[in-house]
């Protein structure tokens, strides 16, 4: 039998296997934390056409299943089919996009100069084996060989437990692995042992969850994951899910959210390679403040309550076994240090990934996410901000709306003629939605093209054939596909109106602060999922970037992964994370006048200033 997706990709169901197993079998991946069993309730998809056996509704309401929604491990094919798989039920395993830009990575690592030593040292020793005569015990036996050596170290019971056999079977000649940081034995194997040591470095953002899977015998990634962060149905940004984790008591629901995500990726990243979870050395975890916590499962309610303070900004390093990460149970997990409240790991990471830091030119560095975050600098000062821009760049809030991977409509042009659309999607597939990029070129075309007015209303007097009535109210078809079109509605375009807003008036606010005015940024760094895909001009344009020439432009990418990676290989990298991070002067902007101002005044195109955009005045003047 045949699975049509609504994407148009096509694969094949036996009789008698469920469609979440034929997925599987065709890498088509979705969330399914209990392995298939259907107690979890998340491996949801959509039947649009053609029937199929239903085992079990588990968890779905009725209004769910009213609408087609069906759990993929308990539904069974009768016959052909067409099905949707919603986003929030999406893993992307294998990006071939990410993995071909992380070599990069390496080369960044080399131009610190700092050598490949990840959290587990490992030391070879051979040990006399006891005799009658030197009849010491097996910890004195150890104690004094890693004495001679310069190694001091603590040892849990359950190593000391396992030691003893370890050490026989291994005939006194092993490999002792252990966690410099914490000074803590992890595990003994045999000194000749060969085989891969891998680690993982996650990003948790507020909107979606990124995992590479490194070899730390060379530092190249092997493998590139990704989902959308479970905690969103509990709320879109961090303030409302503080609120659910404190008032409505939802703390362990909101950590198991994330930590399944994570799971949910490790597993097919370890079967498509063929490791076992012993093979996994370390987890380094990268976020904002607020996403530490909720993994930590930290209170976060005195993040958003003055004076805004966090439970910890340095984290030591644990273990697997306190996180929920199915892995060995003594694997350490680093997180890389926050600075305040609303700046965290994620953006000390994005430091480190562009080298601000170090160098003495005046740099702005933006996070597009769903929490603006902007640092200006150099190697010494820098000074931070964070606002609200909401998950829209993201994909999440948009009716079409999706990141910046594999399908997604990233660039638009709209013929000053016709007003037809000309688009660019990302891998040149078939386009399933629109990400930052393309949302941000799609509200500049309209704007030139008399489509949208300066307050990013549509202009019902428009003779474009692409503007039309929807169901919910205004929109224009950014492309007619034969599945459904892919529209941007009138709610779309005042999401992403906020969020150019916020991040306008976070860098106008920081520049006052300090008393910089624009032409004295040397460099601007801009981090986030649609950066690499990013139209300056056209970011310009709309009032979301400052208006300052292409060239001091650097688009970064993902660079709360890419700092995570750093501190996943190098010792010296997590110094470097440590010091940058202590170095960091937070600016709380909800207790500094005038942003509230600023906001106000962005929520125009491109701003009610337009002395301030002086290339976009002269554009719409004709100069």
């Amino acid at each position: 039998m045949k699975v049509t997706f609504t994407d148009g990709r096509e694969i094949t169901v036996a009789e008698g296997e469920s469609l979440y197993e034929a997925f599987k079998r065709h890498e088509v991946y979705i969330t399914a934390s209990c392995g298939g069993k259907g107690t979890c309730g998340k491996c949801r998809i959509r039947i649009v056409d053609g029937d199929c056996s239903i085992r079990s509704h588990g968890k779905l309401s009725q209004e769910e299943r009213d609408s087609g929604m069906v759990l993929a491990c308990q539904s069974f094919a009768e016959g052909d089919l067409v099905v949707d798989i919603p986003v929030e039920s999406r893993l992307t395993v294998g990006d071939k996009i990410a993995v071909s830009r992380s070599k990069d990575l390496l080369d960044l690592l080399r131009s610190y100069s700092a050598a490949i030593s990840p959290l587990v040292t490992r030391t070879t020793i051979e040990l006399p084996p006891p005799t009658i005569d030197d009849n010491i015990s097996d910890l004195e036996r150890l104690k004094r060989g890693l004495d001679a050596a310069g190694v001091e170290l603590r040892y849990p019971r359950d190593f000391v437990s396992r030691m003893v056999g370890d050490l026989r079977r291994f005939n006194w000649n092993v490999t002792l692995g252990y966690q410099e940081d914490s000074a803590e034995a992890l595990f003994i194997e045999a000194a000749e042992t060969e085989g891969g040591r891998y680690g993982i470095a996650v990003d948790i953002g507020t909107t979606t969850v990124v995992l590479y899977l490194v070899d730390l015998s060379d530092g190249h990634v092997v493998d590139v994951a990704s989902t959308y962060n479970s905690q969103m149905r509990y709320g879109d940004d961090v303030i409302t899910r503080i609120v659910h984790a404190t008032e409505g008591g939802g703390l362990a629901d909101l950590r198991k959210a994330v930590v399944t995500d994570i799971n949910d990726l490790i597993a097919p990243l370890l079967k498509r390679h063929g490791l076992e979870t012993a093979h996994i050395e370390s987890v380094v975890i990268s976020g904002n403040t607020t996403m530490a916590h909720l993994f930590w499962g930290f209170n976060p309610a005195y993040i958003r309550e003055e004076p805004y303070i966090p439970a910890a900004n340095s984290f030591p390093v644990w273990k697997a076994s306190e996180t929920g990460i199915r892995l060995g149970k003594n694997t350490p997990v680093y997180t890389v240090p926050c600075v305040a409240s609303y700046v965290g790991g994620d953006i000390v990471s994005g430091v480190i990934a562009t080298k601000m830091h170090r160098n003495p030119e005046i740099s702005l560095f933006m996070d597009i996410g769903t929490n603006g975050e902007i640092v200006i600098g150099n190697n010494e000062w820098m000074m931070t901000v964070a606002c609200s821009a909401g998950p829209c760049f993201e994909g999440s809030g948009i009716k079409h709306g999706m990141r910046a991977t594999e399908g997604a409509i990233e660039s638009i042009r709209i013929d000053p003629d016709t007003l037809e659309t000309e688009i660019e999607v990302i891998g040149e597939s078939k386009p399933l939605g629109i990400c930052g990029s393309g949302m941000i070129d799609a509200l500049s075309e309209m704007f030139l093209r008399g489509i949208l007015d300066q307050r990013g209303k549509f202009v019902r007097e428009t003779q474009s054939p692409r503007v039309r009535e929807g169901e919910d109210g205004m929109e224009f078809v950014v492309h007619h596909g034969e599945k459904g079109d892919i529209v941007l509605t009138q709610v779309d375009i005042e999401n992403i109106m906020r969020a150019k807003a916020a991040v306008y008036a976070g860098v106008s606010l920081l520049l006052k602060e300090v008393g910089f005015t624009l032409d004295m940024i040397d460099r601007v760094y801009i981090a986030g999922g649609f950066g690499n895909y990013l139209n300056v001009e056209r970011a310009i344009l709309i009032g979301m970037l400052p208006d300052l020439p292409k060239d001091r432009f650097h688009f970064m990418g993902n660079t709360s992964i890419a700092g995570a990676y750093l501190c996943l290989l190098s010792k010296e990298m997590r110094k470097e994370a440590e010091d940058a991070a202590s170095r960091m002067t937070y600016i709380e902007l909800s207790v500094k006048g005038g942003f509230m101002d600023e906001f106000m005044s962005a929520l125009f195109i491109p701003h009610t200033d337009i002395e301030q955009f002086p290339t976009v005045k002269a554009m719409l003047s004709g100069e």
